[in-house]
């Protein structure tokens, strides 16, 4: 299925599918554990309804909202997604770029695949970085300091990952990320 015949997100999870070697479309498509969370996390969101107002002037739509103190066309941003050169030759750009494209925040994670400071100096939009507080406490104020020298908006703090979440169904399939 070619991108430009999907139309909905089920039509994207069928086209990565075919697309990616198996360990890495689970990767990015399942969650920790059971995925447990991950199904009831989903399930909520298909409940909220887009309700049309009808008999609205809609010649001037403003989707604009600020983020973080930054203007952004849409009313939200592109998450940290870690590796992503593993499913995309673009890797980050590609994706930092879409942001720029639609004029919104792009949030790079620790754990990917291009350097802060290319992501910031290829796109002109609103940066976020997505920070571990590592062990190594110097290598943490190490991205900081990056990122300050980069100009990012925003950093994105992540406490809950101690360790490396037991993902079941990358066990089965036997995806390993590196330590």
């Amino acid at each position: 299925m070619a991108l430009k015949s999907c139309c909905n997100i089920a039509d994207l999870r069928r086209a990565a599918r075919r697309r990616l070697p198996a360990p890495m479309f689970h990767y990015i498509d399942g969650g920790s554990d059971d995925e447990w969370t991950m199904r009831r996390n989903t399930a909520a969101f298909d409940d909220y309804e887009l309700l049309p107002e009808v008999l609205r002037d809609v010649s001037k739509i403003d989707l604009s909202v600020e983020i973080f103190r930054q203007r952004c066309n849409l009313p939200f941003f592109l998450a940290p997604t870690g590796m992503s050169r593993l499913f995309h030759h673009g890797r980050e750009l590609a994706v930092a770029k879409a942001a720029e494209k639609f004029g919104t925040f792009y949030s790079l994670s620790t754990l990917g695949t291009t350097s802060l400071e290319d992501v910031a100096s290829a796109i002109a939009t609103p940066k976020m970085f997505q920070i571990y507080i590592l062990k190594d406490r110097g290598l943490t104020l190490e991205f900081v300091e990056r990122c300050k020298a980069a100009k990012y908006q925003a950093l994105c703090l992540t406490v809950d990952m101690a360790m490396a979440g037991n993902r079941e169904r990358d066990l089965r399939t036997g995806m390993v990320m590196p330590p």
